[in-house]
């Protein structure tokens, strides 16, 4: 489905660079996954202003991984609670009792945060909070 998705993302948004990395065990077994690359040309043309909210996990190796981004037309509230209503959602968060959250002292988050995830645990980057 990843190949399909590729596909759709290069023929709506020309200029589009889509890489995927596959591993086959032999000529005949099926891919497997190793990695997948988006740039979007839109975005460095600059016509569309937008911000991307991005949420990324870190796994028991100590490593960051992407969980789930929105490209959005500006950092508000509005914004905020729209992409934490789908994140918890999907994430199955009820209430957030169980995560944390850091973030770069982005008011609107916080408000948003409150009012969808009340019970997570909220935590600012310790360089924000010593530069401030």
């Amino acid at each position: 489905m990843l190949w399909d998705y590729a596909d759709e993302l290069i023929l709506k948004n020309p200029g589009n660079t889509i890489k995927m990395a596959v591993n086959r065990v032999t000529l005949e077994s099926p891919p497997h996954f190793k990695r997948f690359y988006v740039y979007f040309e839109a975005l460095k043309r600059g016509p569309f202003k937008g911000e991307l909210l991005a949420v990324v996990g870190k796994n028991g190796n100590n490593q960051m991984y992407p969980v789930a981004w929105v490209i959005v037309k500006g950092e508000c509230i509005d914004s905020w609670v729209w992409f934490l209503s789908l994140l918890t959602a999907s994430l199955g968060m009820e209430h957030g009792f169980g995560y944390t959250i850091i973030s770069d002292q982005q008011k609107d988050l916080e408000i948003a945060i409150n009012d969808i995830l009340p019970r997570v645990e909220y935590r600012n980057y310790a360089r924000h909070v010593l530069s401030n």
